[in-house]
């Protein structure tokens, strides 16, 4: 399994997490949102890791083209 599928896996886990918490009745607004916020938050940092990724791939894609072409 790749990096990119064990990220998305792990955002699938945090959003289930996201939805038990708001899901919920007996959990009052306040503790709900102070819940969500590391869970936002890893989701966010997660996110930002692809991108990076994606990033890099391109970047190095495009260094190939041009070493190949040149």
């Amino acid at each position: 399994m790749n990096i990119r599928a064990c990220l998305n896996d792990y955002i699938k886990e945090l959003e289930k997490e996201v939805m038990a918490i708001l899901s919920d009745p007996s959990t009052d607004k306040r503790t709900k949102n102070l819940a969500m916020k590391p869970l936002t938050s890893k989701k966010k940092i997660i996110q930002n890791t692809l991108d990076a990724l994606e990033l890099v791939d391109r970047v190095s894609e495009e260094e190939r083209a041009k070493g190949v072409g040149a």
